[in-house]
């Protein structure tokens, strides 16, 4: 611990103070997410102290990451884009503008952070792979006690902190798990019993509350997944036990909800949302489109103010609220020059992935890591510029996880 002298300036000792201490805040930003009992205070918390963490570590070293990062520039520049592009459209307002801005800072401040915060956590993934097995156990768990003895067993589970919405509950769940499982296997953990033990219980608990959720695009995205890694378990490290017990997890998991709901209750809550009107959504942005597809409609534009509101949703009694896909948000709201970002960005991880010096097993698994990112936006979300919110964990965490692993261990 550094010594001050009784000349230290108070700026002197708070700027020292969050150079040494920056590491902690992604931690109990991450628990807050996931565990804090109102769903606000890990946004709060962002805001008041992660925010001027970042700033005062801007004024004390100014070079707090590598802006040279073409990964990070590329994001960065995509967000001013962004912002910019909305004054060019007419399906806005003064406080659609206004809110635009304050995504991308925000958005902005996210990356900044991932960007200073991961380094450590790939550095030292033996203590970070028992965090987020323990709070995604701990969220798993306390959504189904929740879901059981708070709301009967009626209407979708759902969590706490952030993990407000099942679909956003679900997805975080099922990121966290995946991340937690691929550091376990690069640091050789799964050999050790406790952390297989704890691996086991984790996994199981978030299969149920997933199914819980009755969230069917996390519940595709987490069986393809499954499959996926037992498939890699077999193939590439001959550990057939282990990879039959992954699929045991999601089978047990699919047994205990049917159990509880019974099979033909389960299936009808499936299907009774039919498509959750997404193919109309996508119809009337496609079919309304905007002025420029190069542009789009212009970021986080309420929806009432589009064309295809007057023309088709409110004659069909839709009601929209956003794209309800990452991608064909992106298009939507950022037009052609956002997506062939969005398009550079996937390019520069995918091109990450398959450049470093390992095995084809391990690159499979980052992939696979990477497609779990893409199946969970499929069906959801607006796009991947959002101002303090689960996004960030499903989209952005997982995203610079990958970029930064594979930059830290390509020599």
């Amino acid at each position: 611990m550094k010594q001050y002298s009784p000349k230290t300036t108070v700026w002197e000792y708070v700027s020292q103070l969050v150079e040494d201490k920056i590491q902690l805040l992604l931690p109990i930003w991450l628990f807050l997410a996931v565990l804090a009992p109102h769903q606000e205070m890990y946004k709060v918390f962002f805001h008041v102290i992660v925010i001027p963490s970042l700033i005062i570590l801007f004024f004390k070293r100014k070079n707090i990451t590598n802006y040279n990062d073409p990964l990070l520039f590329t994001a960065l520049l995509f967000f001013l884009y962004a912002a910019a592009a909305t004054f060019f459209t007419d399906y806005g307002n003064t406080q659609s503008q206004i809110r635009a801005i304050r995504w991308t800072i925000e958005a902005s401040f996210c990356l900044l952070a991932f960007w200073i915060w991961m380094p450590n956590v790939i550095t030292k993934q033996a203590w970070w792979s028992k965090f987020l097995l323990w709070i995604t156990l701990l969220s798993a768990l306390a959504a189904i006690l929740k879901f059981l003895l708070s709301d009967n067993l009626e209407g979708r589970l759902s969590g706490l902190g952030g993990l407000h919405h099942p679909i956003q509950a679900s997805s975080v769940l099922v990121i966290l798990l995946a991340i937690s499982h691929f550091m376990l296997v690069t640091n050789k953990q799964l050999n050790n019993k406790p952390h297989l033990i704890l691996f086991s219980v984790t996994a199981l608990s978030v299969v149920l509350a997933v199914l819980f959720s009755e969230s069917r695009g996390p519940i595709g995205a987490l069986f393809i997944y499954t499959i996926f890694i037992a498939s890699i378990e077999i193939w590439a490290r001959a550990n057939i036990k282990f990879g039959l017990s992954v699929l045991s997890f999601f089978l047990a998991g699919c047994i205990i909800a049917v159990a509880i709901n019974g099979t033909e209750q389960y299936v009808a809550d499936l299907l009774s949302r039919g498509m959750s009107y997404r193919l109309d959504i996508w119809y009337g942005y496609l079919n309304f489109p905007p002025d420029s597809w190069w542009i789009g409609f212009g970021l986080d534009n309420d929806p009432q103010m589009l064309p295809a509101t007057k023309a088709y949703w409110k004659p069909n009694d839709i009601i929209v609220t956003h794209p309800h896909s990452i991608f064909l948000g992106t298009l939507f709201e950022t037009g052609i020059i956002g997506t062939l970002f969005l398009i550079t960005m996937s390019v520069l991880v995918i091109k990450s992935i398959f450049t470093i010096p390992y095995c084809t097993s391990l690159k499979t698994r980052l992939f696979g890591l990477l497609l779990l990112v893409s199946l969970l936006g499929l069906t959801t979300g607006q796009g991947v510029i959002y101002s303090v919110k689960t996004y960030w964990i499903i989209i952005w965490f997982p995203v610079v996880y990958i970029w930064m692993w594979c930059k830290l261990n390509r020599y």
